[in-house]
């Protein structure tokens, strides 16, 4: 039996837990960086590239670890069950969907393997070891819609349209948790009026009442989300991007921009407050580039969220 949770946080308790089968976890911040609609090496390839350019380990490391790890899902139709782990919040559905996508090409329904989800609202990190036996008791076989619905949202994810995104954040079949997480998504995308995604607008909501530490910051920002899905790194990233460009939205007086999450202070600028105020627009005022899936937006080519629906504008 094989266990493919969404990360260590969920992957060293269950193995702790005297739930039976060999535990791997399966991590990629998703929401960040380009998705090719692939695996194995072109997908890592692709993968290595941006995370290390986000500051999250060396290029060449990365791909020389994935070669000599693999990929976990290549196993998993070895085994007589793979059971997947995962939570309601952004960062796990997209890896659900991705792992669909990928059971979509590789599981043709003549594989002994038996496919099973335990998937939920608690945060499988946060659970003690003898909490999992519970939950592996409530796992449940993957249905042949799921995966299909998983693959069909996945595939759109990667493309470089997102409106079709958009349907995904209403109503997704099987994938119940699916339409609340997409709607976060494409709340990341900039906003008409600001150009700033939610995530850039909560860091400046928060700063606007002080300055405050990066460790402070990412807390308070936490605490206005919905789900817990971010992590430090995915905060730090967005804050070097508000820190760029040229009128930064926020000064990090920090020893390091690059270090993970290094001590100093975070301030609004007054770009910043415009901005939030909505007098100035971020898209305008600094052009910035980065990626959701498939879809790179850049100053030539750019979606406005308007809270119902994309708009494909320019700065």
């Amino acid at each position: 039996m094989l266990h493919i949770t969404n990360g260590e946080a969920t992957r060293a308790p269950l193995e702790q837990s005297g739930v039976p089968g060999t535990c791997v976890s399966w991590d990629d911040v998703l929401h960040e960086g380009p998705t090719p609609l692939a695996s194995g090496e072109e997908w890592w390839r692709v993968r290595a590239r941006y995370l290390a350019s986000a500051g999250y380990g060396d290029e060449e490391e990365m791909r020389l670890g994935f070669r000599a790890t693999g990929d976990p899902l290549e196993t998993a139709l070895t085994h007589d069950e793979a059971v997947f782990w995962f939570e309601h919040d952004l960062y796990d559905q997209l890896l659900l969907i991705h792992h669909l996508w990928w059971l979509s090409q590789h599981a043709d329904g003549r594989s002994p393997t038996r496919l099973s989800i335990v998937i939920g609202t608690d945060y499988l990190g946060l659970l003690k070891p003898g909490q999992f036996p519970a939950k592996f008791a409530t796992r449940r076989p993957i249905t042949a819609d799921e995966i299909a619905a998983g693959a069909a949202a996945w595939t759109a994810f990667c493309g470089d349209d997102p409106q079709p995104l958009v349907p995904l954040a209403q109503h997704a079949g099987p994938l119940v948790h699916l339409p609340r997480a997409m709607r976060r998504l494409l709340e990341e995308f900039p906003a008409a009026g600001s150009g700033l995604s939610r995530s850039e607008r909560q860091i400046l909501d928060v700063l606007s009442e002080g300055p405050r530490s990066p460790g402070q910051a990412f807390v308070a920002c936490a605490k206005l989300e919905d789900d817990i899905w971010m992590g430090d790194w995915s905060f730090w990233t967005i804050v070097k991007r508000l820190a760029g460009g040229a009128h930064p939205l926020v000064t990090a007086d920090v020893a390091r921009l690059t270090d993970r999450f290094p001590e100093g202070t975070l301030t609004i600028t007054d770009a910043g407050r415009r901005v939030r105020a909505g007098r100035a627009d971020h898209l305008a005022l600094n052009a910035p580039s980065r990626w959701i899936g498939g879809t790179r937006l850049t100053p030539e080519r750019s979606w406005r969220w308007t809270g119902s629906s994309l708009l494909r504008a320019s700065p």
